[in-house]
């Protein structure tokens, strides 16, 4: 893929579909990954992801693709595939939270460089989008500017594919359990004994409350809802909530900040 967020759609499929058709069909780039290893911890890692594979393979499990990423691309992978599609719906204000405690800039030349994404999603943003792209903005910024590109194409997609979930990620987060199993539920999925361990074990009040390197996917979920205001200004929370007003009322009201 040449860009971060690249939109595959029917115009374009024909340079991607091989890729995903790899990853659908669980099928390993071993050579490739061989020829770019360089250490003894590449290759072991290689024959991890290999077993990995093959035993997704053998028993038949279905491919899950979770890859913020791909978000552009839901509407094809959904009909390419016949993918049931789970978007998550994040707070603008975590949202802009995250990507400023770690520092996470974007170039939104990836945006211009795909005219068939903006002219299908984000042409109510492209002057903003140039601008951004044309010279860099503060962080705050471009996370806000970022989050309503998303979400105001979840918005599209929910008005558009009533059929596809829809979860607030705050919910998810206050009981994990609950919501899990909805979605368990909803995709036709066995929400089974080991699985409820392992979002207890994920999820729980022993966990920190913010994300640590030794492993950043374990966190009290429920304190980690509102971290936001402790990562951010007053005025830079005035701010996010200005300039996403338009798309956030659709998912957020005012008890939510």
């Amino acid at each position: 893929m040449n860009n971060w967020f690249q939109y595959i759609c029917e115009e374009n499929s024909e340079q991607f579909k091989t890729k995903v058709d790899n990853v659908v069909e669980y099928r390993y780039p071993l050579l490739a990954n061989l020829s770019n290893s360089r250490t003894v911890r590449d290759l072991g890692k290689i024959l991890r992801d290999l077993g990995i594979t093959l035993l997704n393979k053998i028993k038949g499990n279905t491919p899950i693709i979770k890859d913020p990423i791909a978000f552009f691309s839901a509407e094809w992978l959904s009909k390419t595939y016949e993918a049931d599609v789970l978007v998550a719906i994040r707070h603008p204000a975590a949202f802009c939270s995250s990507l400023k405690i770690k520092n996470w800039k974007f170039d939104f030349n990836n945006f211009l460089s795909q005219p068939l994404l903006m002219e299908s999603y984000l042409g109510d943003y492209e002057e903003d989008i140039r601008k951004f792209a044309q010279e860099e903005q503060d962080i705050i910024d471009q996370a806000i500017l970022l989050w309503n590109c998303i979400y105001h194409t979840a918005d599209v997609y929910q008005q558009k594919h009533p059929d596809w979930i829809f979860v607030r990620h705050e919910e998810l987060s206050m009981d994990p359990i609950k919501h899990f199993k909805s979605i368990y539920r909803n995709l036709d999925l066995e929400f089974t004994t080991q699985v409820k361990s392992d979002i207890v074990e994920r999820s729980g009040s022993h966990n920190p409350k913010e994300q640590h390197s030794e492993d950043e996917f374990k966190r009290d979920s429920k304190a980690n809802i509102k971290n936001w205001k402790n990562r951010l200004t007053k005025k830079e929370i005035d701010r996010i909530r200005v300039k996403t007003n338009k798309v956030s009322n659709i998912f957020y009201d005012n008890d939510d900040w």
